[in-house]
């Protein structure tokens, strides 16, 4: 972090630009690419000596949504801290308010560096809403090893058709019996599935926007608390107009 306002001035644009691009791209990963976030593996175990040997299907998860959280983190913090630092830093000595959520103190900030995160916190809401969530349709569990939900091995049968002649009647003395021919379905084999995903719960999801929601309240109260200060009332433009015309009109 630079130690004097010139040198934050350099690079705050900058950040302020890769943190609004990282935010964009973790938006776009998680309503665009959300097949990233899902995985399986599919076995076939065949039920008869010498059936169709069918290969296993794998598909792995590019990513998980922590991770991709984790990798726009440094970015997004970067440009807020750079962002805030310059407000509090050009507001010195004014009136500011604590910032507190519960038990949390974030510290002491003027009504501009509120105004600020406020604006950076909105940003970051539109992208925790972004976040895919898992598949409700399926009973997930957490595997604390991989970093990622899976679900039960999931079992469905595969069938063939083939024929058989059932009879219908039996033979007589005098009448031949009656058959006919069906198709019926014979199970050959099964399919083992087991899905992972990098995806959150919706409860999961339903917290961070929760929290973010309350942090933005508390904002706007602290907001209004540091603006709730008497008005520095400068009269200073006439005599600036006084300066600007003297000897000319």
């Amino acid at each position: 972090m630079a130690n004097k306002l010139h040198e934050l001035l350099a690079v705050e644009q900058d950040r302020k630009h890769k943190s609004n691009q990282a935010i964009g791209e973790a938006k776009n990963t998680f309503t665009k690419k959300e097949t990233h976030f899902d995985g399986m593996v599919k076995r076939y175990v065949p039920l008869e000596e010498d059936s169709e040997q069918i290969p296993d299907e794998n598909k792995e998860i590019v990513n998980t949504v922590k991770e991709k959280l984790d990798s726009a983190l440094d970015a997004i913090v970067s440009g807020i801290d750079a962002h805030i630092s310059k407000e509090e830093t050009n507001a010195s000595n004014v009136a500011k308010s604590e910032l507190i959520v519960g038990e949390t103190n974030f510290g002491i900030f003027s009504a501009t560096s509120l105004l600020a995160l406020e604006a950076h916190l909105a940003k970051i809401k539109e992208m925790y809403q972004a976040i895919p969530t898992l598949d409700h349709t399926k009973k997930w569990e957490f595997d604390s090893q991989k970093g990622v939900y899976k679900t039960d091995e999931e079992v469905k049968f595969r069938s063939v058709k083939r024929p058989k002649v059932i009879v219908k009647y039996e033979a007589t003395e005098k009448h031949p019996a009656q058959t006919e021919l069906l198709y019926l379905d014979f199970q050959v084999g099964k399919y083992e599935t087991t899905y992972f995903s990098g995806k959150i719960t919706v409860s999961q999801k339903k917290m961070l926007i929760q929290r973010l929601d309350e942090l933005l309240e508390a904002i706007k109260t602290a907001r209004a608390k540091a603006n709730n200060v008497e008005v520095n009332n400068i009269k200073i433009a006439q005599t600036i107009f006084d300066y600007l015309h003297q000897e000319v009109f």
